[in-house]
This record gives C-alpha cells, sequence and structure tokens, in this order.
C-alpha cells in the first residue's frame, strides 16, 4: 500500500500544487522523504494517527480477498485508539505528553493493560460514566444462533492467537462492531476533549520538525474510514463504509 507525495516546495515557487506526485511506501512513523523531479526532497508528515491507518490496512485486506489480515489489523486498531485515548485525556487533564509517554511505556506490550488504562480513563473523564465496552458484543451472523455466536473477543482471539480463518461474512459482521464502536468513542472524544486532541495531533506532526535535516517540511491529511478530521457523520455502518473504497485505492495506489 503506498500514498502520493506531492512536492510542497514547487507549491511555494510555483503558486499551485504540482501535478507530479511520488508514490511512497506507508511507514510505521508516517514520516515520508521525497524527492520530486526539479530535486526538491521534502519530508511530509501524515496527520492522521496510526489507528486510523490500521483500520483502513484491515478494510483493504477485506476488500483484497484477506478476511483473516483484516481482522488483525481492525483489532490492533482498537487497541491503538485506546492509547490515543488515554493519550489525550491525559493531556486533557493537565499531563504532559513526555510524562504519558514514560508511564505507557510500563503497559506497551501488554494489551490487557492498556484496555485497563482506557477503562479508568473513560471514568475519570466522565465522572463514573460506563465506558463503551464491545469485548461481549456478538452479531447476527446468518445460520447461527446467538448462543453458539463467539463474542467480539472471542472472535478476535481465535483469528490472532489461534489462526482461525474468518469467513468475509464473520469478518463484515465483526469489523461492524469495531466500526461503531470507534466511531462512537471519537465523536465523544470530540465533543469533549477537542483542544486535547489537537494538543496530541501537534505532537504527532511536530516529530518531522525534529527530524527535518534540511528537508522542507510538509504536512499531508488523507481520507480514511475511521476520522479525527471527517467534518460530516460517518457511514452509518461498515458495510457502507467500504462501498467508497475503491476510488479510494485508486487513489492510495496510483503512481
Amino acid at each position: 500500500m503506498k500514498l502520493r507525495i506531492n512536492c510542497m516546495q514547487c507549491f511555494q515557487e510555483q503558486g499551485r500544487p504540482s501535478l507530479e506526485f511520488q508514490p511512497v511506501e506507508i511507514r510505521d512513523d508516517g514520516l515520508y522523504s521525497s524527492t520530486c523531479s526539479n530535486g526538491h526532497t521534502t519530508l511530509t508528515v501524515i496527520q492522521e494517527q496510526k489507528f486510523e491507518v490500521l483500520f483502513d490496512f484491515g478494510a483493504m485486506a477485506l476488500i483484497d480477498g484477506y478476511p483473516r489480515e483484516a481482522v488483525t489489523s481492525i483489532a490492533a486498531a482498537i487497541e491503538r485508539f485506546y492509547e490515543f485515548y488515554v493519550a489525550t485525556t491525559c493531556l486533557k487533564h493537565g499531563m504532559e505528553l513526555t510524562d504519558f509517554q514514560k508511564a505507557w511505556k510500563h503497559v506497551a506490550n501488554q494489551s490487557e493493560r492498556q484496555f485497563g488504562a482506557y477503562l479508568f480513563a473513560y471514568l475519570i473523564d466522565h465522572n463514573g460514566g460506563e465506558p463503551p465496552i464491545i469485548d461481549n458484543d456478538k452479531p447476527n451472523l446468518d445460520g447461527v444462533s446467538k448462543s453458539n455466536t463467539r463474542t467480539w473477543k472471542e472472535f478476535r482471539n481465535a483469528v490472532v492467537h489461534k489462526g482461525y480463518i474468518p469467513s468475509v461474512s464473520e469478518t463484515l459482521a465483526y469489523g461492524n462492531i469495531a466500526y461503531l464502536h470507534l466511531n462512537e468513542l471519537i465523536a465523544d472524544l470530540k465533543e469533549r476533549s477537542g483542544e486535547a486532541i489537537q494538543k496530541v495531533t501537534f505532537h504527532h506532526i511536530a516529530r518531522a520538525n525534529q527530524a527535518e535535516n534540511g528537508s522542507v517540511v510538509s504536512t499531508m491529511s488523507i481520507p480514511t474510514l475511521v476520522s479525527l478530521v471527517r467534518g460530516e457523520g460517518p457511514p452509518e455502518s461498515f458495510e457502507k463504509a467500504l462501498e467508497s473504497v475503491e476510488e479510494y485505492r485508486k487513489w492510495l495506489h496510483h503512481v
């Protein structure tokens, strides 16, 4: 999966966006170095958080016929969202990001502890309100009674840890649980903690300035199925969201 990077220096010199795009492979750190035909080297940072990109990895994998890989990416997206949620809540309540990062190192390799951190961050920020949890949620599967249907947690663990190969229809059903869960929490977070989201995003983008090494630094935003920056409401279901992905894929893979 690749992105298309536009040269910001050409934009500055010509007064309009260049029609030339450099294809770059998706990176874990979200920082992309590219050189255009005019010799300008640009360092571009993607504004989207890792959970947004990972969820799209899951959607792309499902469309390409890899439901098991779709589930693992979607499950990873949820875990990384919980990390983002805790970071945002900590900043909202006056903590420095560096202090959060130091504390997070103690749970960085333990998903259950990260989940616990999310639960208590939500509890604190909502004055005791019950955190949304999907671990015990079950979808409606054709031909399978609810009593014989796995919960999201059981399904995720079967796929991730036991090598279970899900069908496309199962992946769609469970993907919808994850999609609705993330969008519910994103909407709540944007309403209650908008300023803190901006602070976390600023720190995310500022990494590029620390790594510039003389390159022009630019910021880029890409459309994602679960999104912190989308103005309008998201599609009502995972299935509906996937309907627009074909054109999105063409944009991402264009070279």
